[in-house]
């Protein structure tokens, strides 16, 4: 006599399949915004340390910027059609919009890099070097949430910490701004330090969405 397959057991495996196959994609987006992030970082990095033209960057910085829009997309139309994923939609879709911001500002420091023509690039070194750590940790975080869970908050404190150095960093810095005369190079340079702290405050929003994301799971 033939065995009769149950229907739930095959519901089950479709499931199975089918959610394995979302969170894939869902791991692939969001993975791919945090690569794109990580990219325009060493390319600023790359720019600091004069391997690259302010020229150069900003015209690389334009193909970075696209492909990270791509994978938001693509983890946007995703989360519309997943049950299950390893936060909640809300918090993934936060965070996809936090490390868009990331990027965004990133692309802002390398153009107005280029349009103000600084010559003394190095002074940035300590902050695009701290951002890149940062992004770095956060990726990890981000890399943990389908594999190891209950590192992501440990790895997103990491982040956060990277993140608190490029503000540290702006303070110094901006001390000695406000202590000296005031010149239109001083101006542009002001305006600089402020876009790569800013940067800094976005890495720290992602941080905290991821943070709060994983506690609200119970990781």
């Amino acid at each position: 006599m033939p065995t009769v397959k149950s229907p739930w057991r095959r519901l089950r495996r479709w499931r199975s399949s089918w959610r394995g196959g979302s969170d894939a994609d869902l791991s692939r987006a969001l993975t791919g915004q945090v690569h794109a992030a990580l990219e325009g970082a060493a390319l600023a990095q790359a720019m600091v340390n004069k391997k690259v033209t302010p020229a150069e960057a900003r015209e690389q910085i334009a193909d970075v910027e696209h492909r990270g829009d791509e994978m938001r997309a693509e983890l946007v139309e995703r989360l519309s059609k997943t049950l299950v994923a390893p936060l909640d939609r809300e918090d993934l879709f936060r965070l996809s919009r936090s490390i868009d911001d990331v990027l965004d500002t990133i692309r802002d420091f390398v153009r107005e890099a280029d349009l103000y023509q600084i010559e003394n690039r190095k002074t940035y070194r300590p902050f695009v070097d701290a951002v890149v750590a940062a992004i770095e940790s956060l990726e990890e975080a981000v890399e943990s949430l389908w594999s190891k869970p209950q590192r992501v908050p440990m790895k997103s404190l990491d982040a956060k910490k990277a993140a608190r150095a490029v503000n540290r960093a702006y303070q110094e810095e901006f001390a000695k701004i406000v202590g000296g005369e005031l010149s239109p190079h001083a101006l542009k340079h002001r305006e600089l330090i402020k876009r790569l702290d800013w940067v800094g405050v976005r890495i720290n929003d992602a941080a905290d969405v991821l943070t709060d994301g994983a506690l609200k799971r119970g990781y």
